[in-house]
């Protein structure tokens, strides 16, 4: 199932902080819930964003091919020797500040609770000020533990997109979509975007390649009834300081050679109402020119733009991932998140990489993917349907005969069904009861029979099933345990979801932990259980070494319960394995004084607890 979130931001600025923060919540349309909180101010990391945009662009001005054109204002003073220490410095502080307090309790803690599973679909829609997209939210925690979720930049006002019916019928007639691309070409090897797009979109695509066209020609293919689906730009451009009077360079004619962000806008407009669907700008200045459209209050289709300089082999392999990710029908998000995450390979050459792509979009458009390829559009072309061939008359005649008897079987077998259907739910609860009656009087064979009777009274009963599992465990019977406690979360039990999680984790069996969790915080309206799963699953996660996941689950299963002794104790490991001495103590303190030493994974958690309070000379 697939989620949108809404992450508005209001008013507000990284100088004064942002009072009111909304999230909205919507799951197949329809909103869910919305939530409310603050960002406090912070200056800094508008210093330090800025810091690494000159350090990209100082890099870029040592390197040939890079699609910027950087106009020549005398001697830079650039003392950023460490772009990875800034870029660094940047997340870390991105981090902090959307851990901050209220942000994370009252925001993200309540958006994991409500999608449950890590695996779920997530486009997550940032209404903010032009300049917050440029910051790297891509070190949201939220969107690192999501691994199919995507941030989108989003403007906080937009018309409602309506393009002409005939465009809709246009769309489902013809079988092939265009696509067009332009662009100027020196110094940088496009020839490279070329053959990826051949080789992904040339069996879906009717492909339109524009080399340095004038600005005349440019603007009249825009403008002609060709009706493109998607414009790739790929080549230079560029902008002022402050990001406006862009240019993108489209040829070598320097008397002639750019179009300003101006020309464009019409050209724009009238193409999305022809059938525009996704615009990319493959080039440098292009997430001022995706401000610039976004102000101008325009009806726009999506657009995938670059946030800082990039290197050329870099760009290549973002539209070689983005390309073969959108030709496996992955939704246009998702193709960005994987392409993004494909350029992690190149953060230590470009610190920071796997941030420069950006998707923005509107969230009331529909979700845009590529056509099939030819070959697969149309099936059954000559409109001939398979015929199965007709039986012999005599094999009809004992079909017949065979059908009046098994008639009458079912008539009597459905009266004793419904007999079974109508009182097996009401006897099972109390063939339970007998079952719980003898657990307790020391009876597991008779209370073992009892489950089972109940269990076969009402096949969708969970109870029977989790008492089941319970008294196994008691006589060490692990194998009866487990499959009990399935059985149980097989018949949605939330509480079974819970404990299976937590025998899938003793077995080292961390994908079936996480998928029980999931189903768990799905279907649970309780705290108490809601605790325990975000436990285990903190748990999977220190297993797994994701220790900034792993606090983030820990602590918020202790804000369901505090008085969770094995939420502390893991939350103690984790601080200790991140240096947070005095943190890992508090949590060894809270663990002790709820423990109980009669369950033995507690016990082993008051050992240790003792152990290290001790070594640290405090009193246990």
């Amino acid at each position: 199932m697939s989620c949108t979130v809404v992450l508005a931001l209001g008013y507000g600025s990284l100088k004064s902080g942002f009072p009111w923060v909304t999230a909205e919540l919507k799951k197949q349309g329809k909103t869910v819930d919305k939530y409310i909180a603050s960002l406090p101010p912070a200056p800094h990391i508008a210093l330090l964003h800025k810091r690494w945009q000159v350090s990209c662009t100082a890099s870029q001005n040592n390197r040939s091919g890079s699609r910027i054109k950087v106009k020549d204002t005398g001697t830079t003073n650039i003392s950023e020797t460490r772009p990875d220490a800034i870029y660094q410095g940047l997340t870390e502080e991105m981090k902090k500040w959307l851990a901050d307090g209220e942000f994370f309790t009252n925001i993200e803690v309540k958006l994991r609770t409500e999608i449950a599973s890590t695996e779920e679909f997530v486009q997550i829609f940032l209404e903010c000020k032009a300049e917050i997209w440029q910051l790297p939210w891509d070190a949201w925690q939220f969107r690192e533990i999501y691994c199919n979720s995507e941030i989108i930049g989003s403007s906080p006002e937009y018309k409602k997109n309506s393009p002409p019916s005939n465009f809709w019928r246009k769309t489902f007639t013809f079988a092939r979509e265009n696509f067009m691309r332009s662009g100027n070409a020196e110094g940088i090897d496009v020839e490279q975007d070329i053959q990826e797009i051949k080789a992904y979109l040339g069996d879906r695509c009717e492909l339109e390649f524009l080399k340095e066209p004038t600005p005349e020609e440019f603007n009249a293919r825009l403008f002609d009834d060709k009706s493109w689906q998607v414009f790739f730009f790929a080549g230079h451009s560029d902008s002022d300081e402050n990001g406006a009077n862009i240019k993108l360079y489209i040829n070598r004619n320097y008397q002639n050679d750019s179009v300003t962000l101006e020309y464009l806008i019409e050209g724009i407009k009238r193409a999305f109402y022809k059938g525009l669907q996704l615009l990319i700008f493959n080039s440098c200045s292009s997430m001022s020119m995706a401000v610039d459209l976004v102000s101008n209050n325009l009806s726009l289709p999506p657009i995938i733009v670059m946030r800082a300089p990039i290197p050329d082999p870099i760009a290549q392999d973002f539209v070689k991932s983005l390309l073969k990710y959108l030709a496996r029908e992955e939704p246009l998000f998702l193709a960005v998140r994987k392409a993004k995450d494909d350029l992690l390979r190149w953060e230590k050459r470009c610190p920071g990489a796997s941030s420069i792509p950006m998707l923005c979009q509107q969230p009331n458009l529909e979700e845009f993917t590529l056509p099939k390829p030819e070959a697969n559009r149309h099936s059954n072309i000559n409109g001939n349907t398979a015929i199965e061939p007709e039986c012999d008359r005599a094999k009809n005649q004992l079909s017949l005969s065979l059908s009046h008897l098994m008639q009458r079987l079912a008539i009597g077998l459905a009266v004793s069904a419904i007999g079974y259907i109508l009182m097996g739910p009401i006897v099972a609860p109390v063939a339970n009861k007998i079952g719980m009656k003898n657990a307790r009087q020391n009876k597991p064979l008779i209370a073992k029979i009892y489950y089972k009777l109940s269990s076969l009274l009402d096949p969708n009963y969970a109870a029977p099933h989790y008492n089941l599992s319970e008294l196994c465990n008691k006589l060490n019977d692990s194998e009866c345990a487990l499959q009990a406690m399935q059985n149980a979360a097989w018949r949605g039990l939330p509480d079974a979801y819970a404990q299976s999680s937590k025998n899938f984790i003793l077995q080292n069996k961390h994908q079936e932990a996480l998928k029980a969790i999931a189903l768990c915080l799905e279907n649970t309206k309780y705290d108490g259980v809601k605790a325990a799963c975000f436990k285990n699953r903190g748990w999977v996660r220190l297993e797994q070494k994701q220790y900034d996941a792993a606090e983030t689950d820990l602590r918020t299963a202790i804000a369901f319960r505090k008085d969770s002794p094995e939420a502390q104790c893991l939350l103690a490991e984790v601080l200790e394995i991140k240096g947070q001495k005095q943190a890992a103590l508090a949590a060894w303190n809270q663990a002790l004084k709820y423990s109980d030493y009669r369950i033995p994974k507690q016990d082993e958690c008051i050992l240790s607890a003792r152990q290290r309070l001790q070594a640290k000379g405090n009193k246990p």
